[in-house]
């Protein structure tokens, strides 16, 4: 058996991501002050303390807990996203205000249980591009006005898990991309009677990944192997003439064709150059010289870096030097590996160069000119010079969870307790609001909201969510009732994991919840299961293992069929770390054989892994002689494959190649000692379009998978997903969107298990 440190194991536990009301405290006049608990899948938990006038109709949000910041006008304006809101904080002049279109759940809006949705606002601040789901792989392109409070759709269905759209640096221009068609609009004229219809702002095809802006008005633009260097002003001349003038002039090449869904693009700071990386392989500085027919630079040495099989993501950061340094995401030794190189100058060209990182490094902050870079790690937030990479400062007050550049010198910092503001060349900073207390309560006269903090004291509240220190004043203990009114917690049968109600103690009485309730209904099971409930709904000791329990537990399993090639192994482990999810893995003694690598990396991270058979091929066929002793072999022998390439042992859990099982193929693996699990959702994410021209319909993009797997899922479903391209073409594939197919299941209120807690929970 696999036998994993139990730390590790605590830390993929599942993230149960849900919202609950706790610490009510009711002053005399009937305010009440409450904590509401978010659960972040991946990201642990966090408390958002409120204010609610009991007899009116007052709610007040006190703190803002930082999952997602931008700078905006130049860097004095502060955008915070959570999933109560979004809030804009002016540094000009101390202000606070909320994003209406952006309502937070208390105001009818949803709160969320997945990723918080992604946000594109313009660099001015005046508009936000955001996709609206209307599924769990698909939604609606939202443009709104900030300024007058408007909304248009600007496409009906695009995917969701990334942001199709791209801000010119000036703001008034943008880009977006629809079913792999790039578009150009002026974002004003959406809402104009006069607008001009989409077929005539055509850029060209490609994902928004093919563009890259390298001045206010300027951009470079990928086709195939083609760049071309695009004026923004030209567009809407060249619109009414696009059937007879190509888009830009030719700015040069890159070496091999543009790949939508692998392959990374970026504009150096002046349009000369770009960094093209390849499947997240193969690394490239292009120098774009035009038409290289007889260029002077021909036979030069083209810089080229390779990368290690388990990048999952390739971030290139052009530097003040206008020289590139890459940066990319791995998992290496079961956890998440930030690495970097630099391209330099020797005197025999360009070469480049492995950077050191801060130790324990999870994220980077890059500054407007691209000459300074924060790194944050799980305890402290480090700044570089890029010219010379050496070490300038370093903000150890909080753990950082976030940060963005204000300026060239001043950072915004979000904190687990305070956002401020942080001048990194001589550390003083300044706290702009609270993310969360420690503590909470009224003064001893039941007037003025109180919060403690590790770091920055007692302080209070003094409305537009600024706080003050608050000297010697002393807090109250806690009242959860009051002559008019009483509040207590108790479970919801709703969208909250518990809701706080008000009972009233005069008059003829009447219970109410403290907030609304969300329009939403959660896919989940109930709370409180009998044994006797249990009992009915547990799974034999023998035979197929196709569910868990269907009523005790509202949970699935993703698994992960691991055949012969590694393609989305890397994209895979990235995001079930991201949501510290364990998943079993059933690797195929091909695999083993192949990527011996590969699967340490599997083990290391803390997963089930489970045995896919010695072969990959179909146990139903006719031309091996198949029988009870083949298996039992080919069962043994990927054990020993496993062990010699990991020094672990495999779960004695199994599937046959393709899932084909028959009562003799069942019948050998129980003689074996395993048990054979057979998925309840089928997932046709092999299906090629060659195989599409036989049986039209078979062949789905990834988001058209992710839907239906969100309609054939049930409490207890095994879904699996392939590792490696199958042997065809396909529109795309379902590896590369593992984090969707998460996020959708965790929005249904699911908690994603491995098969051994499945079965143990079916029990």
């Amino acid at each position: 058996m696999l036998l994993v440190p139990c730390a590790l194991l605590c830390c993929l536990a599942p993230v149960i991501a849900e919202i609950s009301f706790s610490n009510p405290d009711i002053n005399a006049k009937g305010a009440a002050l409450f904590t509401v608990t978010a659960g972040v899948p991946g990201n642990g938990r966090y408390d958002t303390l409120f204010l609610k006038d009991i007899p009116g109709d007052r709610l007040e949000q006190l703190t803002f807990y930082p999952e997602a910041m931008d700078a905006l006008l130049g860097g004095s304006v502060l955008q915070v996203r959570n999933r109560f809101g979004t809030g804009r904080y002016d540094t000009r002049n101390g202000s606070f205000r909320w994003i209406d279109d952006y309502k937070p759940f208390y105001t009818g809006g949803t709160a969320g249980f997945g990723n918080l949705p992604l946000v594109a606002p313009s660099p001015d601040g005046r508009w936000q591009v955001s996709v609206e789901p209307i599924s769990s792989a698909r939604g609606r392109l939202m443009l709104y006005d900030a300024e007058k409070s408007l909304r248009y759709i600007i496409a009906e269905s695009v995917e969701r898990g990334s942001l199709p759209v791209s801000w010119s640096p000036d703001s008034t221009v943008l880009v977006y991309s629809v079913d792999n068609t790039l578009y150009f609009a002026r974002p004003e004229s959406f809402f104009s009677v006069s607008s001009v219809d989409s077929h005539y702002r055509v850029l060209g095809s490609g994902p928004i990944s093919a563009v890259s802006w390298f001045a206010p008005s300027r951009f470079l633009y990928v086709n195939g192997s083609s760049v071309y260097r695009v004026q923004a002003s030209e567009l809407f001349a060249r619109s009414l003439y696009s059937p007879l003038i190509g888009v830009g002039e030719l700015a040069g090449k890159i070496p091999c064709d543009f790949d939508p869904s692998t392959d990374t693009f970026s504009a150096s700071s002046d349009g000369s150059a770009a960094i093209f990386a390849k499947g997240k392989r193969n690394v490239y500085f292009c120098a774009l010289s035009g038409d290289d027919y007889s260029s002077s630079t021909r036979g030069a040495t083209l810089p080229y870096l390779l990368l290690p099989g388990n990048v999952a993501r390739v971030i290139p950061v052009w530097t003040k030097a206008s020289l590139p340094v890459v940066f990319t995401d791995s998992i290496e030794d079961g956890r998440k590996t930030v690495k970097a190189w630099k391209l330099v100058d020797i005197p025999a060209g360009k070469v480049f160069v492995p950077l050191d990182l801060p130790p324990g490094t999870l994220d980077l902050f890059v500054s407007g000119s691209g000459r300074f870079i924060a790194f944050r790690t799980n305890e402290v937030l480090f700044i570089y010079d890029t010219t010379t990479w050496t070490e300038l400062a370093s903000y150890r007050d909080e753990v950082v969870i976030t940060a963005v550049w204000a300026d060239e010198m001043n950072l915004y910092v979000g904190g687990r307790e305070t956002v401020r503001k942080w001048n990194s060349a001589n550390g003083s900073s300044t706290v702009l609001f609270l993310s969360s207390a420690a503590a909470s309560g009224w003064d001893e006269n039941g007037e003025i909201v109180l919060a403690d903090t590790d770091h920055a004291g007692r302080l209070s509240y003094a409305g537009n969510m600024q706080w003050r220190p608050a000297g010697a004043m002393r807090m109250k203990p806690a009242a959860s009732a009051n002559s008019s009114w009483r509040i207590y917690a108790d479970s919801s049968s709703g969208y909250f994991k518990n809701m706080l109600y008000v009972r009233s103690a005069i008059g003829p009485g009447g219970t109410v919840p403290l907030v609304r309730e969300p329009p939403i209904k959660l896919d989940r099971t109930g709370s409180s299961v009998s044994l006797k409930d249990r009992a009915s709904s547990s799974v034999p000791d023998s035979g197929a293992f196709s569910h868990g329990s269907r009523t005790a537990f509202r949970e699935v399993a993703v698994v992960f069929d691991a055949m012969d090639t590694i393609d989305g192994l890397p994209e895979i482990l990235h995001a079930l770390d991201r949501y510290k999810v364990r998943a079993t893995f059933f690797i195929n003694g091909e695999f083993i054989r192949r990527h011996p690598a590969a699967v340490n990396e599997i083990v290391k991270a803390g997963h089930q892994t489970a045995s896919l058979f010695f072969t990959t091929w179909d146990l139903s066929g006719t031309k091996y002689r198949i029988d009870g002793d083949f298996i039992l072999r080919g069962l043994s022998r990927n054990e020993d494959d496993f062990y010699n390439a990991t020094g672990h042992e495999l779960t004695l859990l199994w599937h046959a190649p393709f899932y084909v099982s028959s009562p003799m193929i069942l019948d050998a693996g129980d003689k074996a000692g395993y048990r054979y699990v057979a998925p309840d959702v089928n997932v046709l994410d092999w299906v090629t379009l060659e195989q599409e021209r036989v049986t039209p319909g078979l062949c789905k993009d990834s988001a058209r998978l992710i839907e239906d797997i969100m309609a054939a899922k049930k409490p207890g479903s095994i879904i699996p997903v392939r590792i490696g391209k199958p042997a065809g073409a396909r529109p795309d594939y379902l590896y590369d969107k593992v984090d969707t197919l998460l996020n959708a299941l965790i929005e249904a209120g699911y908690d994603i298990v491995s098969i051994d807690t499945l079965i143990k929970n079916a029990r």
